[in-house]
């Protein structure tokens, strides 16, 4: 690896030929692909359940194409000097590499921005309306409009940001970055808090077992990886500023800055994959019990029989695919999928105490 002259000698112990793209490429391309199928599958679940896609889906999409694009500004770093140390990067990479941190700035805001909104809407929808939800809502657009302004108005002209640290006739002034970037990761962070503690006291007040609504909690309070992830990304940030190696250290900022919004993009999927999984458990169980009973078939059998089902009873017909006969406390509820036009015969067969065998025809 050439060693450029631009930034003076390296300090002694330095290995200049040392870089990061594979702990670069690995972590954002794993969760890029997972960040896709969650999506995917989100929208399976929702065009599947018969409502058609919601708003919070879209906003959730629009998310995804933002993440991706962070991500690819992450991965496009790398040719330029991202993940290497800085004495062997170019004043001319350095001033792309500050480019492309420029602009992620900008799309990293809106890609949380519309994740947030996305949960929210989708606690709207499941869970109404209340203060706390309007509060975070507007918390939400309030970050989006104050950190857009203030990076795009902060250095004046804009190219002295990148301009600043290569160019010695550069002229202009910027904002505190350093200052800038704390601010945004905590208010980025309390607001994902914020957004975690919104649902609690309704699933709190549900009607269901407590075991359930541990569950539902568990499933919204995965989303607290994300919280876990801006305050490392915080961490990061912080050493960023105070390193002399930015392009090393820029390495770690820009992973943890594209993979928290990947994250949270998946987390805010999870809850709407109930639907498709019950639809998907309740098809391989039809499955097997009809390939169970394909297999142990005899025609000497009577064409029903009694099983116990949940405190009921069931009877489980030779076409449970296209008909389901439920029998609870003596009432029967017929399902099936030719309408009311089924006609369904049964034959009970029982036997006495006393050895006797008797049947019936019921149709």
């Amino acid at each position: 690896m050439s060693v450029s002259s631009d930034w003076g000698p390296a300090p002694a112990g330095i290995d200049l030929t040392e870089d990061q793209d594979g702990e670069i490429l690995r972590p954002v391309i794993a969760l890029m692909t997972l960040g896709i199928i969650a999506v995917a599958i989100r929208l399976v679940a929702r065009c599947k359940s018969g409502t058609g896609i919601a708003i919070d889906d879209f906003l959730i999409f629009l998310a995804l194409i933002f993440a991706l694009g962070t991500a690819a500004l992450c991965i496009t770093s790398i040719p330029f000097g991202g993940g290497k140390h800085l004495w062997v990067v170019t004043f001319s990479e350095f001033t792309v590499l500050w480019k492309l941190a420029y602009s992620f700035v900008l799309i990293y805001a809106t890609t949380v921005t519309l994740t947030k909104a996305s949960i929210l809407l989708f606690y709207r929808r499941v869970f109404g309306i209340n203060l706390a939800h309007r509060i975070c809502m507007g918390l939400v657009l309030g970050y989006w409009v104050a950190i857009t302004i203030a990076w795009v108005s902060g250095c004046r002209p804009a190219s002295y940001f990148w301009e600043q640290f290569t160019d010695p006739d550069a002229e202009g002034t910027c904002i505190n970055t350093s200052l800038f970037y704390f601010v945004n990761g905590i208010c980025a962070m309390l607001i994902d808090i914020a957004i975690l503690c919104v649902p609690i006291p309704t699933i709190l007040k549900l009607r269901m077992p407590n075991s359930q609504k541990i569950a539902v909690a568990g499933i919204l309070l995965v989303g607290a990886f994300v919280c876990i992830a801006s305050i490392v990304r915080i961490f990061y940030m912080d050493k960023l500023v105070k390193a002399q190696d930015f392009t090393w250290a820029m390495a770690q900022v820009f992973i943890w800055s594209c993979c928290e919004p990947l994250v949270g993009i998946v987390c805010a999927c999870l809850p709407t994959f109930g639907p498709l999984l019950r639809r998907w458990f309740r098809t391989v169980a039809s499955t097997a019990e009809v390939n169970s009973n394909s297999n142990s078939w005899n025609p000497n059998k009577p064409r029903s029989q009694w099983k116990p089902y949940h405190g009921g009873f069931r009877i489980r017909q030779d076409d449970e695919l296209e008909l389901t006969v439920d029998v609870s406390h003596g009432n029967a509820q017929f399902e099936g999928q030719g309408g009311t036009g089924i006609h369904v015969q049964n034959e009970f067969t029982w036997a006495d105490a006393d050895g006797s065998v008797g049947s019936r025809k019921h149709s």
